[in-house]
């Protein structure tokens, strides 16, 4: 029994000392072990000198926030919330203490958590000032749109001064988008009114791009939310 236990102990130490040790021992005592864990093809460490691996952090919790809307002429709770896709109980819960018959304009109401999710680029929350139904287009800054070719002084030039740039600028009625105001547009994302076009008239919208092709491609979008954000 003593002369086992010993074995035990010196093949403890061999794991501790040396890998190559290890391997002769496993040979030694159960060579069809040594060739199932292939110890031949490398050195055998001891679990000792095995570092520990850093923990791995817990993933961020996003919880998503309320948005804020400007009350309109002629709203409601009960169109806010058609409009935003929540339920009606949840949008009184949420402003509880105002009173639903008794709206103002510019009063100031929160969105509980919606479909409607606006990543805006400078990471701040404002508030929405009203939401279309828009019509959307696309147009460039070539001939086919605007009738000026590239040597044009004022080719790219939109109403505003500003050169047009693709993810950014729109043309828009300035009755309706005043410009320079900053919208979002379903599927579309973030953008800026910096344009106006003849046919752009009431809630169309047309969404400037580099390339004819790809406007053309672009189409006609029917019936698409726009959310006119607070400057």
């Amino acid at each position: 029994m003593h002369q086992l236990r010993f074995i035990l102990i010196l093949g403890v130490l061999l794991v501790c000392m040396s890998g190559t040790a290890l391997q002769a021992f496993a040979y030694y005592y159960d060579e069809d072990a040594y060739d199932m864990n292939e110890l031949a093809y490398g050195p055998i460490y001891c679990p000792c000198s095995i570092p520990e691996s850093d923990p791995v952090p817990e993933a961020e919790v996003v919880i998503p926030q309320p948005l804020n809307y400007q009350v309109n002429a002629g709203d409601t709770l009960y169109k806010i919330a058609k409009e935003f896709n929540v339920s009606l109980p949840s949008l009184m819960a949420l402003n509880d203490t105002i009173d639903p018959k008794r709206l103002t304009v510019g009063q100031q109401l929160q969105i509980p958590n919606s479909d409607t999710a606006i990543p805006l680029p400078d990471g701040q929350s404002k508030t929405i000032k009203r939401v279309l139904s828009s019509t959307l287009t696309a147009y460039t800054a070539g001939i086919e749109s605007t009738g000026k070719t590239a040597s044009h002084p004022q080719y790219g030039i939109t109403y505003s001064g500003s050169k047009a740039e693709e993810g950014r600028t729109i043309a828009v009625d300035p009755s309706i988008i005043p410009i320079g105001t900053t919208v979002y547009i379903d599927g579309v994302g973030i953008r800026t009114a910096e344009d106006t076009g003849s046919a752009v008239r009431g809630s169309r919208i047309d969404v400037f791009m580099d390339d004819v092709g790809q406007a053309l491609n672009f189409g006609v979008k029917r019936n698409v939310k726009v959310y006119v954000l607070s400057t």
